[in-house]
């Protein structure tokens, strides 16, 4: 009997933990789903808006495609770690977040728009209400019985915020199921927006900070664009690394590169002018082309120039920033990426405060540029970011 009645327990306990792990993991109304016009985002814990100090933020993959809708509404999204800066793009538009500075900026006219942008767990969230107003599209958060859905939406919208819910709920169940059995063991529900009695913000996670390179010497990269057989490698190779850098154009290789223009800037790096006329006269006329071309393509000016240095001085009278260069960091034709590397850095001055590398956009640059930019880096130089304000 005693051998019978413990047979019955272990049974019982069994049942106990079988309907405890198949029942859901989140309880009723905390899950916080993710919609781009008719389509539902699968749920996880990547996918869900969240609520901080009142704002309402949602994760960058939910504008620019990368969730699994495929609903990009024409934006594409950037995340340059080592500048700290975000942008959101298309070729009419660029709204940057510097989440070091918890500012937000159009960066074709340089107004500061109220918002920024914030991480959670490694991912970068923007402000629904700011984005979509910024690219002309709208929103609703729509409460269900199951929790709440952000539901993003541009012209392309078919069904209504309650007809959409009405024909998802089969599809909605099955991301509930997935998810909880993905989370089982996890302890956290997901996010509860607030009630209308008041915004409750949840506590904000500290933004993930850069290493410390106090004691670095500031180091700026510029690639002279007259040659571009290996500029898309060289973005490669700088993006790996989470590098950024200044691309100097002449006026007529702008608009021949137009896609690697947007894609320059929207990664965080910085466009300026190559102009090397016979004269001041001659290279101004050159600049101004350039930013007629560049406002033309790119819908941006800029006041960065790589110039010859006998006009350097009357050229910064007048306002443009140019290119102080410290050493010329081309490299030879087949050099060996090790030696390569070295000598740049022997070509950087002692006790230099910060140095200005001019490289090409060619082959050889593309192919040298992983180890120079590893070898900066075991040498405590700073790779930095070339902006005008700091050049």
């Amino acid at each position: 009997m005693k051998r019978l009645l413990r047979s019955f327990t272990a049974l019982a306990c069994a049942l106990a933990l079988v309907l405890s792990l198949s029942g859901p993991a989140c309880a009723a109304g905390d899950l916080f789903f993710s919609a781009c016009n008719d389509s539902v985002v699968a749920l996880s814990d990547g996918t869900m808006p969240t609520w901080s100090g009142g704002v309402l933020y949602a994760p960058s993959s939910l504008f620019d495609g990368s969730n699994n809708t495929r609903v990009s509404f024409d934006i594409s999204f950037s995340y340059n770690r080592s500048s700290g800066q975000a942008t959101l793009f298309n070729t009419r538009q660029f709204l940057t977040f510097d989440l070091d500075d918890n500012t937000c900026y159009n960066a074709l006219t340089g107004e500061y728009l109220n918002g920024r942008a914030i991480l959670r767990n490694g991912r970068v969230y923007l402000p629904v209400a700011l984005v979509c107003s910024f690219f002309g599209l709208s929103y609703s958060v729509i409460s269900m019985e199951e929790g709440s859905m952000l539901r993003i939406k541009n012209s392309a919208v078919g069904l209504p915020d309650g007809k959409f819910v009405e024909a998802a709920s089969n599809l909605i169940a099955r991301y509930i199921r997935e998810y909880n059995q993905a989370n089982q063991s996890a302890a956290a529900p997901g996010v509860r927006p607030p009630t209308s009695g008041g915004s409750q913000a949840d506590p904000e996670l500290p933004i993930e900070e850069e290493p410390d390179t106090a004691g670095s010497v500031p180091v700026y990269l510029g690639f002279r664009c007259d040659q571009d057989q290996g500029l898309e490698e060289v973005l490669d190779a700088l993006e790996a690394r989470n590098k950024a850098a200044v691309f100097f154009f002449p006026a007529e290789k702008l608009e021949r590169l137009d896609d690697l223009l947007y894609r320059i800037l929207g990664s965080g790096h910085s466009v300026g002018l190559l102009a090397e006329g016979s004269d001041l006269a001659a290279t101004r006329r050159l600049l101004e082309e350039g930013n007629q071309v560049l406002e033309r393509v790119g819908y941006t000016r800029t006041t960065l120039a790589l110039v010859p240095e006998s006009q350097r001085a009357a050229l910064e009278g007048e306002g443009w920033v140019c290119w102080n260069e410290t050493a010329s960091a081309v490299p030879q034709e087949g050099v060996g990426a090790s030696s390569y590397a070295s000598g740049v850095i022997r070509s950087i001055p002692a006790r230099s405060q910060r140095a200005y590398l001019t490289l090409d956009a060619g082959s050889d640059s593309a192919r040298v540029l992983p180890t120079l930019l590893q070898r900066l880096e075991s040498r405590s130089y700073a790779v930095s970011v070339p902006l005008e304000t700091r050049l």
